[in-house]
């Protein structure tokens, strides 16, 4: 009996021993990860040898999948959900992140208008008169519209905003849901449309108006209840912001069901309950305000440009969050010559280096060029690097 004792208690002293030795690897594991994080906060030369080498940010031309790019006529490039796009010769291709094939659809189209929301794509001629909305890879509905269509929005359930001109009025608004059925029209006689956007929920409509007819420009804002527009059209406009003069709206973006961010020339505003407050300027003394936008998930920014010395410029990203005003700055080493973006990603072209940063303040990739950048294109976890005869793939 004392020699069955006497295994079993050796046997739990070598279970005590592997889990001590356990739990000293792990706590040295979570140390090296918490010096590591210290380290990469607080140095940036640290971090720039952190993302090359340990965490694989850095990537270049020759090591990525690619799209060739040979036709003869206009070609654009675009993304669609996880997508890359080409439309060339009145064919949409639509290729997957490795660059195959995924499907091919006829589209006679050759200088398009369109607006992208995750699954959903809508998309014209400019200033023609069909329109085509896809998801999955196949065209979902058409519609023939009377007029030319001048801009195109479609949120996230698929119901499609038109601004349409060409007609007796000066800009006509048309909405249809996700079945391609008319919901209503708004028609403007004096004002022109700028822009316009459908809530998340489907239930509200926002667009933008300028106003030139008199001796100065003005700008309104109106929030339009979808299912009033349908019942009572006259009774359906439930909130108008009206601008300063000279004030010139340029776009806006729902966030969710009843926040409507407002870019104007000179800052950016919200729209909530009935009010409209500033939440950043585009215009200050002694800041090179030179690129900002309002098309993320629940956020927006804007890039300063600083210069640091005789020779060195920065472009300071500024990424401040709708819903609790929280700003987060992120250094980029350069003059960002353009900043492209999408849901929740910020892309800052430098000629041949481009910057991936995501909302959240923290650099995704960074890729490196032998020549300039043509263009980027962001989708849902892949982005495009355009050149005039190829597309080179990103996995974000």
């Amino acid at each position: 009996m004392k020699d069955i004792v006497d295994i079993k208690s050796g046997k739990n002293k070598q279970i005590k021993k592997k889990k001590v030795v356990i739990a000293i690897s792990i706590g040295i594991i979570l140390l090296a990860i918490g010096i590591t994080m210290i380290v990469y906060y607080s140095s940036s030369d640290a971090r720039t040898f952190l993302d090359q080498y340990l965490f694989r940010k850095n990537v270049t031309q020759e090591k990525l999948d690619s799209i060739e790019l040979d036709y003869n006529s206009n070609v654009n490039v675009f993304t669609y959900n996880k997508y890359i796009c080409v439309l060339a010769e009145n064919k949409l291709i639509e290729y997957n992140n490795s660059g195959n094939i995924v499907k091919e659809i006829e589209l006679e189209i050759t200088d398009p208008v369109y607006s992208v929301n995750n699954k959903y794509l809508a998309i014209s001629e400019k200033n023609g008169s069909k329109l085509n909305v896809i998801s999955g890879s196949e065209i979902l509905w058409t519609k023939d519209i009377d007029g030319q269509i001048s801009k195109i929005n479609i949120n996230n359930n698929g119901y499609v905003s038109l601004i349409i001109t060409g007609t007796s009025y000066k800009s006509v608004i048309a909405i249809y849901d996700n079945n391609g059925n008319e919901l209503f029209k708004t028609y403007l006689s004096t004002t022109t449309a700028i822009d316009v956007d459908i809530s998340d929920n489907n239930e509200y409509m926002a667009f933008a108006e300028v106003n030139t007819t008199g001796t100065t420009v003005q700008s309104n804002v109106k929030i339009v209840s979808i299912k009033m527009a349908k019942e009572t059209p006259s009774e359906s406009i439930i909130y108008t912001n009206q601008s300063t003069s000279n004030k010139l709206i340029v776009n806006i973006e729902y966030q969710g069901n009843d926040k409507v961010v407002c870019m104007y020339d000179d800052e950016i505003t919200v729209m909530q309950n009935d009010n409209n407050n500033s939440i950043v300027s585009l215009n200050e003394d002694n800041k090179n305000i030179n690129f900002a936008n309002i098309n993320l998930d629940n956020y927006i920014y804007r890039t300063v440009e600083e210069t640091e010395g005789l020779f060195n410029t920065n472009t300071v990203l500024e990424i401040m969050n709708v819903d609790n005003d929280k700003t987060t700055v992120y250094t980029v080493e350069g003059a960002a010559k353009y900043v492209y973006s999408y849901n929740n990603i910020i892309a800052v072209n430098l000629g041949q280096e481009i910057e991936f940063i995501n909302t959240s303040g923290w650099l995704v990739k960074r890729y490196y060029s032998s020549q300039e950048v043509q263009k980027v294109v962001i989708g849902n976890g892949v982005a495009g690097i355009v050149y005039q005869d190829r597309v080179e793939i990103i996995n974000l």
